[in-house]
């Protein structure tokens, strides 16, 4: 039984998908001169002409320090796969029950290709929609992202089904909100995560930190490409950790590590009495080169 449907997304800007890229490929290749496929896909990237998925949740979610402090909130579908191109909007609140089943944009009988490069990847962006307690924090550190103690963090898991490269298949709900480690996450659908860390406290890492004490939900956008080369102490290095952000998480490594089927999942984590996490929002869009 299916009790709802995904709602395909588009941003309101031309975006182009895969079968766009092929055909800019081919006209490349009637110039009398046919160029090269290693100077074709130097243009197309330096034009960031990519293929793309998103996944936006809507869903109000917490993570309290003092139980569940570490609480996963999405999961991305596997990435740069048949099936999961495009912009999928989904409302976490209308998800209750059992029988909801995403599947992925509508049969197209345009032309596919999954990407042959080894590191196909070209940037991740991130929207977070939060806050925390609204309240406490360090002296001196409200209204900051000093000795904050709520923040996000993201990893990499893949599947170990293969069947996601071939055709299109259907996806349980719980598989986009439910932990690797919980026990209802369905048989058929066991991701591996290749990154098991749950830090204590903030890491260099980290993927974004809420405000300080407070109450109003803010959105961050966060953006990480295969060519982020951030060193530690850096001008850059700096500008990231006082926006909240880890600075190591913009030294490329995330975006370039990535491999096709992989999926990006998202945790909430707060520490110490008192903190909590507090989503409302989050999005995940991630670009490929074809």
């Amino acid at each position: 039984m299916i009790a709802a449907s995904p709602k395909v997304c588009p941003s309101g800007s031309y975006e182009p998908i895969t079968a766009d890229i092929l055909k800019v490929k081919k006209y490349f290749k009637l110039f009398s001169i046919p160029l090269p496929d290693e100077l074709i896909d130097d243009i197309i990237d330096a034009a960031s002409y990519w293929a793309h998925t998103s996944l936006t949740i809507n869903g109000h979610i917490v993570a309290y320090a003092n139980r569940d402090s570490d609480k996963m909130y999405m999961r991305t579908l596997p990435l740069a796969v048949y099936g999961t191109e495009g912009d999928f909007l989904l409302d976490k609140e209308n998800l209750q029950g059992e029988g909801f089943v995403l599947g992925g944009l509508p049969p197209t009988e345009l032309e596919w290709a999954a990407p042959t490069r080894a590191k196909p990847f070209r940037k991740i962006e991130f929207q977070l929609w939060s806050h925390d307690q609204g309240w406490g924090g360090e002296r001196g550190c409200q209204g900051t992202y000093n000795s904050a103690y709520s923040w996000f963090d993201a990893s990499v898991e893949r599947l170990h089904s293969t069947s996601y490269f071939t055709g299109s298949i259907e996806w349980p709900s719980s598989f986009l909100f439910t932990a690797i480690d919980a026990p209802n996450l369905p048989d058929d659908i066991i991701s591996i995560q290749k990154d098991v860390k749950r830090p204590f406290i903030p890491s260099p890492s980290t993927l974004q930190k809420n405000i300080v004490a407070e109450n109003r939900t803010t959105h961050h956008i966060i953006t990480w490409t295969d060519l982020d080369d951030v060193k530690e102490g850096s001008p850059e290095a700096i500008a990231a950790e006082n926006r909240g952000q880890g600075w190591k998480s913009y030294d490329g490594s995330f975006v370039r590590d990535l491999q096709v089927g992989d999926c990006i999942a998202l945790w909430m984590r707060a520490r110490f009495p008192g903190w909590s996490n507090s989503a409302v929002k989050a999005k995940i869009t991630a670009f490929w080169a074809v």
